[in-house]
Parts: structure tokens; sequence; C-alpha cells
């Protein structure tokens, strides 16, 4: 085939799917467009935010999201397990309104202490969930000081795979492992 015959082979494709892709009003579309009702922005916001919390918590509870599934946090002091996602030690945003919590109450409380206990699932190595579980509780410590919390309020403990808080081996037995647990030495709230 010429040069020219492609060119024009592909001249004539293009023109085709610039056709095909146009559209024409319907019938339910060609009416009046100033007849239309006009909702106030105030109305489309709230309507918005209510969609929003209606999908977050019909958001199911897998193995895949647990570590930051809004279920797990409430966003008080009364929540004292931070998830991890499988082989990480980042805190999940989920986690974030509770630590903040946590962090208010160490600030205003100088004699409170916690000890941040990390943990992980049975897979791996006995010395890499160890040293993974110690990431895991050093995450939550910085991010407690990074709030403004006294290193002299905080301790660190990784204890790996040695206290399981679910027993099995399955994917949500392992979800409910990998955690740190926030545990008041002093102070409770």
């Amino acid at each position: 085939m010429s040069a020219f015959a492609s060119k024009s082979l592909f001249a004539v494709l293009l023109a085709s799917t610039l056709v095909a892709c146009s559209s024409k009003p319907t019938d339910d579309q060609s009416g009046d467009v100033q007849s239309a009702p006009v909702t106030p922005q105030s109305e489309v916001s709230a309507v918005d935010d209510q969609a929003v919390q209606a999908q977050q918590s019909a958001i199911a509870l897998t193995a895949e999201n647990f570590h930051n599934h809004p279920s797990n946090y409430d966003g008080s002091t009364s929540s004292r397990v931070i998830y991890f996602a499988f082989d990480n030690a980042s805190v999940p945003a989920a986690a974030f309104d509770t630590l903040r919590a946590h962090a208010n109450y160490l600030k205003g409380n100088s004699n409170a202490k916690v000890r941040l206990e990390g943990h992980a699932d049975e897979r791996g190595t006995r010395e890499y969930n160890v040293a993974l579980s110690e990431r895991r509780a050093q995450s939550v410590e910085k991010f407690l000081r990074v709030q403004g919390v006294s290193a002299a309020q905080i301790e660190v403990v990784s204890y790996g795979e040695e206290k399981p808080a679910a027993y099995g081996s399955e994917e949500m037995s392992w979800a409910k492992n990998r955690r740190v647990e926030l545990n008041y030495l002093a102070g409770r709230p």
C-alpha cells in the first residue's frame, strides 16, 4: 500500500470515529434548559456528604481493608488498637483521628504514660516479624511525637508474632494480628 493510500485510509478512519462519537440530544435531553430546576449548592453539598457517609458505612469489612476500615476507630481514646496492612508499617489514614485523640490526652496529662506494643501475623521469620512489629510501634510513636507528645511518655515494645489476638491461619486472623496496642501504664483516660 502506498504512503498516500495509508494516509487517506487513516484520515477516513479518523473522520468516521469522530462522527460515531458525536451525539445528538434525545427527546429527554432536548427540552428547554432554563426550565430545569436549580438546586442550591448547600443542598448539593449536604446530599454529597450523606452519599459519602452511606458509601463508607456500606464498605464491607474484609481482610484487605481491615487495617483502614472506619469501624475499627472511633476517633477517641476508647480505640486502643491500630491495625496495619500486610508487610506494612505505615499508620493507616482511618486511625489518624484516634491517634490525635490519644496525643491530645497525653499532652494534657503529663503524668500519663503509654506503652506501644507492636505485633505481626505468623507469616515470615520470627526475626523479621519482631523487626516489622517494632517498625509499626515506632510509626505510631512518631505520629504521637509529631502531635507534640513527650518522648518520656511513650514506651515501645515489639512482640512480633508471639501474642496473637486471633488464632487461625486465614486472612482475617492475620489481619487482626497485624497491630499496635496502646496500653496506658499510668494516667489512663
